[in-house]
């Protein structure tokens, strides 16, 4: 009876699906320390990292990335009662392209559901699933292919099509309580 009921009453637990390339990374392994295509658990209040440094949540080998090259944080906005995605650029030495939108050194954003994240000759194709918990979400990690047409020093338009499936438009600000246990679940 117990397996019944804990299964019925079990989170479907966000995702973010993150595609990873490097046109370097055959001769020069730039993602040897990444464990791909096994989803990690991470608390809502967890922030994960990327970069070179060893105490990265994603350690990227490569001279061209920082050593904090930059940070997601989940948050739950006041008029929105899922978990979204916040991305902070920690380099000071690289700006970061989100959808063709500069980033500077400790800006953040809200990301959309679907978003490229690039800097240097790095590629991240993110893409948020949603779930029902506010108190975990998981991120998974998969090798990718260049993505088309993509370059850093372009500016490109933000596709509306990426905001389709976010109850909330990312574009617009949100206001975000400071104490977030309120939005945890016990």
């Amino acid at each position: 009876m117990d397996s019944i009921s804990d299964s019925l009453t079990q989170e479907n637990i966000p995702c973010l699906s993150i595609s990873v390339y490097h046109p370097g990374d055959k001769e020069e392994d730039v993602f040897s320390f990444i464990t791909f295509n096994e989803p990690q658990t991470y608390e809502a209040y967890e922030i994960v990292t990327f970069g070179r440094k060893n105490t990265c949540n994603f350690q990227l080998k490569h001279e061209r990335a920082s050593r904090l090259q930059f940070q997601l944080e989940a948050l739950v906005g006041a008029n929105c009662s899922d978990l979204q995605f916040e991305i902070k650029n920690l380099s000071n030495r690289f700006a970061l392209y989100i959808n063709g939108n500069k980033l500077s050194y400790l800006q953040k954003q809200l990301l959309p559901c679907q978003s490229v994240v690039q800097f240097t000759e790095f590629q991240f194709l993110l893409e948020h699933v949603g779930g029902d918990s506010v108190s975990k979400f998981q991120v998974v990690i998969q090798k990718g292919t260049p993505l088309p047409h993509l370059n850093m020093d372009a500016r490109y338009p933000r596709s509306e099509a990426h905001f389709s499936k976010c109850q909330h438009d990312p574009r617009e600000p949100i206001e975000v309580d400071e104490d977030l246990n309120q939005y945890m679940l016990s």
